[in-house]
Formats: C-alpha cells, sequence, structure tokens
C-alpha cells in the first residue's frame, strides 16, 4: 500500500513538473514576441500627426488670458473659447486643438480634397465665464495659437507589432494603387518616422494599423521600385495617414502605395 501511494505521489510530481515547463516554455514564447514588436503607433502619431479635414469645426480659440500680451501658448497656460449652447462644453472636457493647413488636390483628378489639419495639443475645460469657456494647454505638440480650431477629444490606443519591410514586388494586377499627397511638415521628402497624407481611405478599405509599401518610379515606362513601408495612424473617408517605418530610400510626393 505504501509503495502504491509513493509511485502515485512521483506521478504526480512529474505531471507538475511537466505543467509548469509548459507554462514556462508559452511565458518564454509570449516574451520572445513581445521582444520583436515595437511601438508601430505611439501617442505622438495618434495627437500630433495630421489629417485630412472633412469637416470644418466650429470652435476656436479666442483670446488668451492676457491678451495682446501673448499669441503663442504652451502647457498649463490659459486660453479662451467662445461658448455657444450648441457647443455643449462641460467642465472637465478635453479638446483637441488643430491648425488648419494647406489645401491638397487629388493628382488624378486635379479636384481639392480638402484642408490638412495639423494636431497641436489638447486643452481641458476649466471653468465658465458668461459666454466664454476657460481652457488650460495639456501635452502642447507644437505651437498653439489664437485662432487654432478645437474638436471633441477622443482618446485612442497604440499599436505594438512587427515591420513587415518593403521587400515586396510590385502588383500589377492589384487595382487599389494611391499617391502621396502631403508630407510631413510640407518637406521635399520624408524618412522613417514621419507623417505623409496618401490619397487612400475608408472608401477603399484602409484602416488604421495597416502596412502599406510605398513605390518609386523612375520614368513612365520604368518598373515600380519598393523602397519603404508605411503604417496608417488616421483614416479619412478620402485619405488616410501614414508613418514611415523603415525605407531604404526616402519618401516623396507622387510616390506610389499599394496594398500588401
Amino acid at each position: 500500500m505504501k509503495k502504491t501511494i509513493f509511485i502515485f505521489f512521483l506521478f504526480a510530481v512529474s505531471l507538475f513538473c511537466l505543467a509548469g515547463k509548459g507554462a514556462v516554455q508559452v511565458q518564454l514564447d509570449k516574451d520572445k514576441t513581445f521582444q520583436n514588436a515595437f511601438a508601430l503607433i505611439s501617442e505622438s502619431d495618434l495627437y500630433c500627426s495630421f489629417f485630412l479635414l472633412e469637416d470644418m469645426p466650429d470652435l476656436k480659440i479666442t483670446a488668451s488670458e492676457k491678451p495682446g500680451e501673448k499669441m503663442i501658448f504652451a502647457d498649463g497656460d490659459l486660453v479662451y473659447i467662445q461658448n455657444t449652447e450648441s457647443a455643449r462644453l462641460k467642465e472637465g472636457q478635453s479638446m483637441m486643438v488643430l491648425e488648419i493647413g494647406p489645401t491638397v488636390t487629388c493628382p488624378s483628378t486635379k479636384k481639392s480634397l480638402g484642408p490638412v489639419a495639423f494636431r497641436r495639443g489638447r486643452v481641458r475645460i476649466v471653468r465658465f465665464e458668461k459666454k466664454l469657456a476657460i481652457a488650460r494647454v495639456e501635452k502642447a505638440c507644437g505651437q498653439v495659437m489664437v485662432g487654432d480650431f478645437l474638436v471633441p477629444f477622443v482618446e485612442k490606443e497604440g499599436l505594438l507589432g512587427k515591420d513587415l519591410g518593403f521587400d515586396v514586388p510590385a502588383r500589377g494586377e492589384e487595382p487599389l494603387s494611391g499617391q502621396i499627397l502631403f508630407l510631413d511638415n510640407e518637406f521635399v521628402q520624408v524618412g522613417p518616422g514621419q507623417w505623409a497624407l496618401i490619397d487612400l481611405g475608408k472608401n477603399n478599405g484602409i484602416h488604421v494599423g495597416q502596412q502599406l509599401t510605398i513605390f518609386h518610379q523612375a520614368g513612365k515606362d520604368l518598373p515600380l521600385e519598393s523602397v519603404a513601408n508605411v503604417i496608417v495612424v488616421d483614416a479619412g473617408r478620402l485619405a488616410s495617414t501614414v508613418k514611415v517605418l523603415s525605407a531604404k530610400d526616402a519618401v516623396r510626393l507622387g510616390d506610389i502605395v499599394q496594398m500588401k
């Protein structure tokens, strides 16, 4: 009887050890996966990038705490917002600050798509006075100024993952191809970590987190050459904002964008 109990005990211990090894291996696999991943979409991409503005906001920063003395604001500064009943502002509410930039044009149709909106940070409503809302600047991404527009702040999640790279051939049969419309800070070219606007959006099936390949075409009759991998950080109906993840050459205006 004692021998039987002892054998059973050894068997149970063996099972426990095997289960433990399995759990350790699973954890190691998870750790390995995590080590190979990095922040594909960061907080800066979500709250400091630009996008194609589809609807013009009504609210804007109308004045500062000291009118005439300060026109550019930093974290902690107070600004005034003209408060209307339709705005339905609430104390404690966060608003995204937008600077309206140049209008971009569709390369194929030559029609205006709308202006670029730069995210310049956010403000939080702290109190109300008559028909004014007073807000404090939080996490400025650039120059917050009188005249900048405001829209409700929507919190978004970043994304961890793997850069899929750009070593892929051009898909001649692929009907969905777009172009680079606008570059970060209106540079002539951009590289890894910088943003660009493409003329593909939700209407084309584009979504946030999707990785796309950028191609150069040196001449009309020359083949496409893959030069960069980008990820969608903001998707609108007609256009999307992408960030360059990796590249062997600079991304330029007019470059071709294709799905993988």
